[in-house]
């Protein structure tokens, strides 16, 4: 998995450096109820007046800002994750410009990211996206340009298979999957091209295949871009769905109003309103919770040319302008 940092929807290329420009830790919100914060949705969260007088927009912006008043088209709180009260494009929706907030608009490094999310000659990235070289890739790598590697993985045009991911740094948002041709250069017109239809349920699933799992509806909650208007992700036709996984309970401060998890958490989980909570306490819920998966079934398009192909998943972020990504070989018969 790797990374583009410093995109944002009215950009037209991202800038490598800014991967959380509005800062993460700072505290933005108040609380105004009665007792202890309820929970994830956050019922009298509000936003702190004095953050709200000094923020200014266009000032935390990435650098090559082409389309400065292009519209967020993900505005219903149901598909949101962070600061879901908030008015759409009101002065208080801090994040109405990140990727997630107008799906696939924002451009892309490289389609498969790069190692640091970075341009050529720029250092570490920000956000969690500084690399550590390996034997497989060394800082600033661009993703698509590493060498295709036999997964073993064989799929069959016209059914569903299983993917699925996981994360480490929490940043909201959604994502989707899409198919490109392996051999040719990778870029992210070719994989527009191929988006891939979501089939069924969705599920969090903890111990790998064959560990439990818990399935959702992310049509019934107004978790998918099904329901939007067109002209309102890119590619046309393509679906993403939500990041299911809310961030920790605690960080009301920094994030506002969020939404609830899919499984029910711990008591230990939910009480932590105004501390950390205790070690693997949030089963699915947390900004640093990667032991839990987020599993889906794709359509393989019927009637696809078998050959060699580069799966490609997408996750354009909300709480940080950055685009992350990943590019897997399989091979379709």
């Amino acid at each position: 998995m790797l990374v583009n940092n410093g995109c944002d929807i009215g950009c037209d290329k991202c800038d490598g450096t800014s991967g959380q420009n509005i800062p993460c830790c700072t505290e933005k919100f108040l609380f105004t109820g009665k007792g202890t914060v309820p929970s994830w949705g956050g019922e009298g969260i509000v936003p702190d007046p004095k953050w709200l007088a000094k923020f200014n927009r266009s000032a935390v912006r990435p650098k090559f800002v082409k389309y400065p008043n292009r519209k967020a088209t993900v505005c219903d709180k149901r598909l949101r994750t962070i600061n879901t009260n908030a008015e759409c494009g009101a002065a208080d929706d801090y994040w109405y410009q990140h990727p997630w907030r107008y799906p696939g608009a924002s451009p892309v490094i490289d389609p498969c990211g790069t190692a640091g999310g970075i341009l050529p000659g720029q250092g570490q990235g920000s956000a969690g996206a500084s690399y550590t070289d390996t034997k497989n890739a060394k800082h600033g790598d661009l993703g698509s340009k590493l060498p295709a590697m036999d997964t073993g993985v064989v799929w069959k045009a016209g059914t569903a298979v299983n993917v699925s991911w996981n994360l480490k740094a929490w940043h909201g948002g959604g994502y989707t999957y899409r198919l490109a041709p392996a051999g040719v250069p990778l870029t992210e017109a070719l994989f527009q091209k191929v988006p891939l239809a979501f089939e069924g349920l969705s599920s969090l699933r903890w111990g790998g295949v064959g560990g439990e799992q818990q399935f959702f509806n992310t049509t019934e909650k107004g978790w998918d871009t099904t329901a939007l208007p067109a002209g309102s992700v890119v590619p046309a036709g393509s679906v993403w769905r939500k990041n299911p996984i809310p961030r920790t309970v605690n960080e009301w401060f920094m994030y506002g109003a969020s939404f609830e998890p899919v499984c029910e958490e711990s008591d230990a989980c939910k009480d932590s309103h105004d501390k950390k909570p205790p070690s693997g306490a949030c089963r699915c819920s947390g900004d640093w919770n990667d032991l839990v998966e987020v599993v889906d079934k794709v359509a393989i398009p019927k009637g696809l040319t078998p050959g060699k192909y580069v799966l490609g998943w997408r996750w354009d972020c909300e709480e940080s302008t950055q685009v992350w990504t990943s590019c897997s070989d399989v091979t379709v018969n």
